[in-house]
């Protein structure tokens, strides 16, 4: 029972077990009337928030109804949207044109919800009840049933409890011991397995600021400093003009190699004689690298198949049989340039030529893909590799720029509100559409892995947006994706893009030479898409068909999440 007499008792049993200056200063809840009001009573001090999430499905749910089409719909919510990330309170008075939502929410809510108002307090990035919700998902799941009685939910709530105290100290323990390359540099020195890395790629990014705007106030804003606590770029641009931060390795005692220098004495002198003479053939090697006694390995002869009998000399290869077929380029090929020429040549469709095709610039991604896969890429191109890299990739393929990645995370958290009941049924388990909003509602630089893209999930939602064919390839995960509710277009006008994902970690732009093998359709696209999207997948079977016969079975599996590789 929702009533605020039940709310505060327990909230006021909450407040026994904690100490006065522990006490919350934040707390994110939805628009339930009666615990705000037991909020206030019991923690007046706190800030009382409103869900973001919850908020929007409030809109969605009495204003979609309003539209006569789904454009205009969209419209709307993309301007809801703007207004809700409006930055400054002269922002948001810009964008306000709405009717319902200043009634309902902004003439009393504005301060709980607004960032113009929300990034004044210190609220360390909780600006949803996401991370409650997937909580009590997790705890339902392991319930199993509302039958239980106290001992059962009790002990399984109690495991569940440790389970993530475990998984807690564990992220720690990583941040500990784990070293990015990004916090290698000087700067990182006093902070390295002290500081959780999510911390430090907040300050990394504002380092990254603090070079662009120096120690100008009203540009830096302040936002980090307010809601996490962590010096924002102009108190970074500060340090660096005071020299407030090492950024070198000037100290003597640092650079001194004596002490090492007598430890390796004093193993020379306890060595018998082999180790005296390892340990002189490792000072050489050190002292003249020319005198490397490693030796480069043999490539082994390739005895598969029996050899050919007659002698080549080309140096060229043989077209593939598609190039014979194909005389043009698809729209998903990259512009091939000649290597003759570096006269820049009108975009547009161009004719192929083997012998003029430049080396990709990435070969070394290409590598990264299945081998039988290989020989129908025509070229990769990398991004920033900032943790917006699925985004920038998708930014650059649909033809608005890199630079655009955070216009690709909003059309897609539009494109998820917008189809949220069905994006549910895709994902196909409880809580998951929840958390892939959570991913996607980030909009600074260096994101930590939980805003990363993660497959298949945004893979529908990418197609589905932007009414294109994504073919997604890894070593890991090869799967295409087809929009879920659209009419399929004439087989000239598909678009197809594809993106890579290499390292583990990182995701590229894949340019496939056209006619090429594509990878099985997603699953969750054949058991849900509308029954008006059937014909999206009739051009490609034959493409399939010999994709599978190039790439093994398990690649193509469709229950790989890429943030937890």
């Amino acid at each position: 029972s929702e009533r605020e007499d039940n709310y505060i008792w327990a909230l006021e049993r909450l407040k026994t077990i904690m100490q006065d200056d522990i006490l919350p200063t934040m707390i994110v809840t939805d628009r339930e009337l009666a615990l705000m009001n037991a909020i206030e009573k019991i923690f007046p001090s706190a800030t009382n928030l409103l869900c973001r999430w919850h908020i929007s499905r409030n809109v969605l749910a009495n204003c979609k109804k309003l539209f006569e089409t789904n454009e205009r719909w969209e419209a709307f919510n993309s301007s809801w949207n703007v207004l809700v990330f409006s930055a400054t309170e002269q922002e948001y008075i810009q964008h306000l044109t709405l009717v319902y939502v200043k009634q309902t929410w902004l003439d009393k809510y504005k301060e709980k919800f607004i960032a113009a108002w929300t990034d004044f307090i210190m609220h360390f990035g909780n600006m949803t009840t996401n991370r409650a919700e997937t909580a009590h998902s997790k705890l339902k799941r392991q319930l199993c049933s509302s039958q239980g009685n106290f001992v059962t939910l009790w002990t399984k709530l109690y495991s569940l409890v440790e389970l993530q105290h475990t998984e807690i100290k564990a992220s720690f323990e990583k941040s500990l011991t784990t070293v990015q390359h990004s916090f290698t540099p000087s700067v990182f020195k006093e902070l390295r397995g002290l500081v959780a890395r999510n911390a430090l790629d907040m300050i990394l990014s504002e380092s990254k600021r603090a070079n662009l705007i120096g120690i100008d106030i009203s540009a830096c804003g302040c936002v980090v400093r307010h809601t996490h606590g962590l010096p924002c770029a102009h108190e970074i641009g500060e340090y660096k003009r005071e020299d407030l931060v090492c950024t070198s390795y000037e100290k003597s005692a640092e650079l001194s190699c004596t002490p090492k220098m007598e430890m390796i004495i004093k193993s020379f002198e306890d060595s018998d004689g082999f180790g005296k003479m390892q340990i002189k053939r490792k000072l050489k090697e050190l002292t003249d690298p020319s005198s490397t006694f490693l030796i480069e390995p043999t490539i082994k002869d390739k005895t598969r198949g029996r050899p050919s009998q007659k002698l080549d000399k080309s140096t060229r290869r043989d077209p593939s049989r598609f190039e014979y077929v194909v005389s043009a380029q698809d729209n998903h090929s990259p512009n091939i340039m000649s290597s003759s020429t570096t006269t820049k040549k009108p975009k547009g469709q161009r004719k192929m030529s083997v012998s003029q095709t430049k080396a990709p610039k990435h070969a070394s991604y290409i590598d990264s893909f299945p081998f039988g896969l290989r020989p129908y890429i025509c070229g990769v191109s990398d991004v920033v590799a900032d943790g917006n890299c699925g985004f920038r990739a998708v930014a650059n393929l649909i033809g608005i720029g890199e630079d655009s990645w955070a216009q690709v995370r909003k059309d897609l958290v539009i494109e998820l509100q917008s189809h949220f009941n069905d994006y549910k049924r895709v994902f196909e388990y409880a809580g998951r559409a929840e958390e892939v909003l959570h991913s996607l509602l980030y909009f600074e630089n260096n994101p930590g892995r939980e805003y990363w893209m993660t497959m298949p999930e945004i893979g529908h939602i990418i197609a589905s947006k932007y009414n294109v064919v994504l073919l997604h390839i890894s070593d890991v995960l090869n799967l295409t994706f087809l929009p879920l509710r659209s009419i399929p277009l004439s087989r000239s006008s598909h678009k197809i893009i594809a993106i890579g994902f290499v390292n583990r970690n990182h995701f590229i732009e894949v340019f496939m030479l056209p006619a090429s093998p594509i990878p099985p359709i997603a699953n969750s696209w054949i058991k849900y898409h509308e029954p008006c999207a059937e014909g999206w997948a009739t051009p490609y079977k034959t493409n399939i068909i010999a994709f599978k016969d190039l790439v093994f079975e398990v690649t193509t599996q469709e229950t790989i999440d890429l943030a937890s590789q």
